[in-house]
């Protein structure tokens, strides 16, 4: 009998084929889902999600083949699908609710892949799941609104960050202004209708922006405007627990058109009803709708809503919030009309920080003249706001050698109330390319505050890029800068090898010592020699 080659090849493949995925489903049920083999996890951070069912990871590269460069930290999104299946049948709820909700899930994962917007969150490794978990990989984020605002259903720990954790009324508005410019492109860009606009689904970046997730409930404009659009929306009249599988959008946040009737109209109104209600919540400090999954007790709430409801909303604010939660969609405005409320327009720190915002696109000479006016009014900001709404534009801007002498001394005084962790994920970063050119006064002003940067720099740091900073230092010209890094040497030596320091530190001060001719420069040479680690002289 003939052998046919073409054939015998073909059933190779087809048998190598199915051997390799039998080995990486076998290595995923082992290992878990792709993204918990790439990364490492660290810490919770947070939840977010319907229901808070994500579970929120920092995490870092587990291998350099996967190291995302953008992101040194990236955060780790984890659904435990076998503790959801042990939860919903202790509920007595039906696998086929289960599945429907998994669906919702993976329905906003391909969302999030798929729309790419800064106002929406980036994810860095698609979803991939087995039969016990669910994972994905974003951008590095802090937590959920939610979790800002107290909700901490799904944290094992609750991080010191959130202990407590109070946003300032400035820090609001720049976040509200942000989720309404992300409505705005979904609406009129990408032409989406979110539907599940809520504190869960709004998630602060690291860096402190607000950003969209949660699309699991997401319609296209054309699905929005169809009849099939009704079939996605089933509110029962009365109280409903669906927390722990939420399969609708959470009713204290949905707009009435979609609950009250049986042929709900869906449209982009609906975003900015479930708007309004939010940035209710985050000003009253208190929902506006508290109904327990009761449409009745919904229903009442929206008809006898009065004006008291609104007397702890500032006045300027109110005729335009009365609008995005009236009942009537037609009077509601777009994300944009909101966007030119007196209530941003009229605050000068908020008009900085959106000048932050936009600063890479601005010349040089705009922001110079913004930066002396910022120089004046930062002192006004809270610690919060400065840390994650000033301090990120800045140390992005570092990079601009003109601006450099401006804005240094700006990222260097933030930088004294970031502890050690937040200055080696934000800060450091953004100064090391800065540590290896300066020159100048710029050196000079890097040596001056050297002390801080050593306090709060990793080992690794110190070694690589602090030490060949003040080695440069000492080679200087100038003198001011010479007696500086003296100055700092100790500090530095305390950190380091005594070995590394005999090589690096010991010659170079000897040298200056014998060649200087400014009497500061040499006292401060023998000063370090005879120090309290001067038997690196001796040895010398």
């Amino acid at each position: 009998m003939s052998l046919n080659m073409k054939t015998l090849t073909q059933a190779l493949a087809k048998t190598a084929a199915v051997i390799e995925k039998t080995v990486q489903t076998t290595v995923q049920e082992v290992t878990g889902p792709k993204p918990l083999q790439d990364y490492e996890l660290l810490d919770q951070i947070g939840s977010a999600g319907p229901g808070l069912a994500w579970k929120l990871y920092s995490a870092k590269a587990a291998r350099e083949s996967t190291r995302a460069h953008q992101y040194p930290i990236v955060c780790v999104w984890i659904l435990d699908k076998k503790a959801l299946s042990e939860a919903r049948a202790r509920a007595g709820l039906s696998k086929a609710a289960e599945d429907a909700f998994l669906d919702v899930i993976r329905a906003d994962a391909g969302r999030l892949v798929r729309l790419r917007h800064p106002g929406v969150v980036h994810v860095v490794q698609a979803l991939d799941e087995n039969k016990n978990a669910m994972a994905m990989v974003t951008e590095p984020l802090f937590a959920s609104v939610a979790n800002a605002l107290g909700d901490v259903e799904n944290l094992a720990k609750v991080p010191k960050e959130l202990k407590g954790m109070e946003m300032s009324l400035l820090e609001v508005k720049h976040g509200l202004l942000q989720i309404a410019e992300s409505l705005d492109f979904l609406h009129n860009n990408a032409h989406l209708v979110h539907c599940a606009i809520s504190p869960e689904n709004v998630l602060i970046t690291s860096s402190g922006a607000w950003k969209l997730g949660g699309f699991g409930f997401a319609l296209t404009t054309d699905q929005a405007s169809s009849d099939l659009a009704g079939s996605q929306f089933h509110y029962a009249d009365y109280d409903v627990e669906d927390s722990l599988l939420p399969l609708q959008p959470m009713l204290n946040y949905t707009a009435p058109e979609l609950v009250r009737s049986k042929s709900p109209s869906v449209g982009c109104s609906c975003d900015i009803f479930s708007f309004g209600c939010l940035a209710y919540r985050l000003i009253a400090h208190k929902p506006l709708i508290d109904c327990h999954n009761n449409v009745k007790m919904y229903m009442n709430t929206l008809t006898y809503l009065s004006s008291e409801a609104f007397s702890s909303i500032p006045a300027e604010l109110v005729p335009d919030l009365q609008r995005m939660l009236s009942t009537n969609e037609s009077l509601r405005p777009t994300a944009l009309d909101f966007t030119g409320s007196p209530f941003f327009r009229n605050d000068t720190r908020l008009r900085a920080l959106r000048f932050l915002d936009h600063m890479l696109g601005r010349d040089n000479m705009q922001k110079s003249e913004f930066l002396k006016a910022l120089s004046d009014m930062w002192k006004d900001f809270d610690s919060r706001v400065l840390r994650y709404k000033v301090l990120p534009p800045l140390c992005a801007e570092l990079r601009n050698l003109v601006m450099q002498p401006v804005i240094l001394p700006m990222v260097l005084t933030i930088a004294e109330s970031q502890d050690k962790n937040e200055f080696e994920l934000s800060t450091i970063p953004a100064l090391i390319p800065v540590l290896s050119t300066a020159a100048g006064e710029t050196l000079l002003l890097l040596v001056k505050h050297a002390e801080l940067i050593i306090n709060k720099s990793s080992q690794e740091n110190l070694v690589s890029h602090v030490l060949p900073l003040l080695v440069r230092a000492y080679a200087d010209t100038d003198p001011r800068i010479q007696e500086e890094a003296l100055r700092k040497s100790s500090s530095l030596a305390k950190h380091l090898d005594i070995q590394l320091v005999k090589e690096a530190i010991l010659p170079r001060v000897h040298g200056l010592a014998l060649k200087t001719t400014v009497a500061a420069v040499c006292y401060l040479c023998l000063q370090f020699h005879s120090s309290d680690r001067g038997h690196w002289f001796c040895s010398f």
